[in-house]
């Protein structure tokens, strides 16, 4: 059995997935309406009673209508169509009609119950996903139209665009493939579905009706055959649906290999010789936006495909395709650098040109390379059909030159463009390393796809929905699979762990104020769970109270090290160096606890000498306090001293202030201590979790003076792609950039300056062409992160 609509085609947009969706919905209305009108033929038999006979005759009309919907539809063999069974047992129930009195009663539990919940539930709820996945469609148009439209003038306006469009893109993929979910399994279900309830009032009717039990011994080995049907098609039904539910897993399997493809075949100068690669330039189809030649010269996104030397496009709806290109022989093409607008290629013929806009720069170039394969192929197959033909031969030569032109520009184009390295095989691998992650750490589901990055935990995709609608002040939820992932955001992930947050947010579960949520608990109780673990906190186990443990000579409190290796460590050393997970120095991972003592000086857990020492060694040495300054606010601050995340992560749960100044030391805020240590994955963990970086402490410096004091060049580079302002001044008067050019840290200064170049690009509201300059920030900072990141020796310069 086909599904109703394919997946593929839905992943696509393309027109196919549209025209196939309107029959499917065209398909529910019909059978929507068949139930409805049999349902209320069953309730009107019942009201009825005194016109019972004629009720039924409607009843009966209603089931051979409905046998009629299904008159296409085969389950095993001719005899056992659905068809052919709903027209028996009406055949039945018209010898029955003198019984049907006793029958009321049955057929309303059997009949309306079913098919109105039916209608109620699976129809009605596939209309509401219909809802939904048309305005996330319309949300995506509008992506796509704003991202077209973003001029290279204004650097940050076509990141915004090209950030909301990645966004939609992966909201729209998901939200399409669950409304074809719903079709398809509506479109499973309703075979069995209509049978097992038309099955149930027949069996109703041989138990009540003894009188007819003539007229059921023909039937009843009848009704054995239907049932075996239905309970082979309802475990087909499960089966089907076991295999629709992990078709997300798709969307990433056809970037992987779209991206793949492209590395392999799209960044070379040579034309596939593979035959699958080939096929795949053959067969280049998807939307671009194509400049009209009106007087307006407006864009409009359409749907091009290249069929058999011609290049033609489409509208979304069922109008038929237009020819752009008759004879792609006689074209050439070539990308265009002189616009505003990013992504665009020129398609010249003798008499025309055709301005095209691709979404990306990866497929801008896809496509310039798959029309230029296929003019080539349209020559080779033209060379081998006409050789002696004199005229075609001069035809080949003058178009010879153009083509070997566009084969300079599209060089000339591809020299600059890297192809984006995506290993999401090896960051799922580091991430799931970390105890705990490999399930979801609020219900328990295997194979997590998605995160909160600022608590640190991986989710399943029904839990990171709720954790979504929470806000972003509460949890930032981003997908393992689909996400561009920075190098701090990783590490930030490895260091903590679904084990360790459930420590802290789960240490005293109570299951009277919410239900525990497992795999198959629906959104209810999965909300409820969340909400009393992240929001009410129901689950923390408070730190200890300072009245009660005075009494019990606990006197003093620290916050202490014990160094163990990187869960991440192993794996990310058989990793290339970009997809390194170590810290700014050597990769230790800090298992921070809570230690109290009975004697000032004396921790209640022991630790070995060796231990103790390589604790003092990573300049995290054990201070002890006061049990009156046990607060949530010492306790954060003391953790982001000593670098430990799920300390600090625990402090946070228990109401710590992430801005809280210590009035004790220099009115410093935990990045502060953060910054001090170099720790990028501490300052990474504090800004996701809302730390500011314009608060300074009693020498008016800011965390990012006091990177540029400690020469710490990745975390400089941290604070300035957050926007962190270097022009404040310290009470010397000093900014930053004065600081870094005093101690000659190259680096620092290199960065402070690019950084200050590109706000006054933006800032300049004349100037000609600045997406070179904001081009090179980019790299230049992406590229000192990944050193930080991953190589921090080159960065410890003199």
């Amino acid at each position: 059995m086909k599904p109703a609509v394919d997946f593929k085609e839905c992943l696509k947009d393309s027109p196919k997935f549209r025209a196939s969706l309107e029959e499917a919905e065209s398909d529910i209305e019909a059978l929507e309406a068949r139930l409805e009108r049999l349902v209320k033929l069953c309730t009107t038999m019942i009201e009825t009673g005194k016109n019972f006979n004629n009720a039924t005759g409607g009843f009966i009309t209603g089931v051979r209508d409905l046998a009629s919907y299904f008159h296409d539809d085969n389950l095993v063999s001719d005899d056992s169509k659905v068809s052919a069974s709903l027209n028996r047992f009406a055949h039945a129930m018209t010898e029955m009609l003198k019984y049907f009195t006793i029958l009321m009663d049955q057929a309303h539990r059997s009949v309306c119950k079913n098919l109105n919940n039916f209608i109620k539930n699976d129809i009605k709820k596939a209309k509401e996903t219909k809802k939904h996945f048309e305005k996330i469609s319309d949300d995506m148009d509008n992506a796509l139209l704003r991202n077209a439209q973003a001029l290279k003038s204004k650097p940050q306006e076509c990141e915004e665009s090209h950030n909301t469009l990645t966004a939609m893109r992966s909201c729209f993929a998901h939200t399409s493939l669950d409304y074809v979910f719903q079709i398809n399994v509506l479109h499973s279900k309703k075979r069995f579905e209509v049978l097992d309830t038309m099955l149930s009032f027949m069996h109703a009717q041989n138990t009540f009706f003894h009188q007819g039990d003539d007229l059921f011994s023909d039937l009843e080995k009848y009704m054995k055959d239907v049932a075996t049907q239905v309970e082979e098609l309802s475990s087909k039904a499960k089966v089907e649906r076991k295999e629709m539910e992990e078709r997300h897993t798709l969307v990433q399997k056809m970037t992987d290999s779209r991206e793949e493809n492209v590395k392999s075949t799209f960044y070379t100068e040579e034309i596939p010789e593979n035959s699958a690669q080939q096929e795949e330039s053959d067969k280049m189809e998807g939307y671009l936006f194509k400049r009209t030649t009106n007087a307006f010269r407006t864009w409009v996104r359409r749907w091009f495909s290249i069929e058999t030397r011609q290049l033609v496009y489409r509208k979304r709806s069922k109008d038929s395709q237009t020819v752009m290109e008759d004879d792609l022989r006689l074209c050439s093409i070539k990308p265009i650098m002189d616009t505003d607008r990013r992504f665009c290629f020129e398609v010249l013929s003798p008499t025309r040109s055709h301005v095209l806009q691709a979404d990306s720069d990866t497929q801008c170039l896809l496509w310039i390379n798959s029309i230029q394969f296929s003019i080539n192929k349209a020559y080779r197959e033209t060379l081998n059909a006409q050789d002696s033909v004199v005229s075609d031969e001069e035809g080949l030569d003058s178009n010879a030159v153009l083509n070997g032109a566009a084969s300079n520009d599209v060089s000339a184009m591809r020299s600059p463009l890297q192809p984006k390295q995506t290993k999401v095989q090896v960051r799922m691998e580091q991430l799931f390393s970390v105890p705990g992650n490999d399930r979801c750490c609020d219900c328990g589901s295997p194979e997590p796809r998605w995160a909160s990055i600022n608590l640190g935990i991986t989710l399943c995709i029904e839990c990171s929905g709720i954790h979504r609608s929470f806000g972003v002040h509460l949890s930032k939820v981003r997908s393992i699979t689909l996400d561009a992932w920075e190098p701090e955001l990783i590490k930030v992930m490895v260091e903590i762990g679904n084990e360790a947050v459930n420590r802290v947010f789960e240490a005293k579960v109570d299951e009277s104020v919410a239900k525990r949520a497992t795999a198959e608990s629906n959104r209810t109780i999965r909300e409820a769970w969340i909400r009393a673990k992240y929001v009410q906190k129901a689950f923390v186990n408070h730190l200890p109270d300072t009245k009660t443990t005075a009494g019990n000579k606990i006197r003093s409190w620290s916050v202490r090290k014990k160094t163990r290796k990187s869960p991440a460590r192993s794996a990310a050393k058989e990793d290339s160096k970009e997809d390194s997970v170590s810290d700014s120095e050597d990769v230790t991972s800090g298992l921070m606890e809570v230690s109290f003592s009975t004697d000032l000086g004396l921790e209640s857990s022991e630790e070995s000498a060796t231990e103790a020492d390589e604790v003092e060694d990573r300049r995290s040495t054990t201070s002890w306090e006061d049990m009156s300054k046990l607060d949530p606010n010492l306790l954060l601050y003391k953790a982001a001293e000593a670098r430990n995340l799920p300390v600090m992560a625990e402090a946070l749960a228990h109401g710590a202030d992430i801005n809280w100044l210590n009035k004790d030391d220099e009115m410093k805020s935990p990045i502060f201590k953060a910054v001090e240590t170099g720790s990028l994955a501490a300052c990474e963990f504090l800004l996701l979790n809302g730390a500011k970086l314009d608060k300074k402490d009693s020498q008016g410096q800011t965390p990012l003076h006091l990177a540029t004091v400690h020469g710490h060049t990745g975390q400089v580079c941290q604070f300035l792609k957050r926007g962190a302002n270097q022009k404040a001044q310290d009470n010397n008067g000093k900014d930053p950039l004065a600081i870094a050019i005093a101690n000659a840290n190259a680096d620092i200064v290199t960065l402070l300056r690019l950084a200050k170049l590109n706000e006054e690009m933006k800032d300049d509201a004349y100037s000609g062409n600045p997406g070179d300059e904001s081009s090179t920030f980019n790299d230049v900072f992406r590229d000192f992160t990944n050193m930080a990141s991953n190589n921090p020796e080159k960065l410890k310069r003199k």
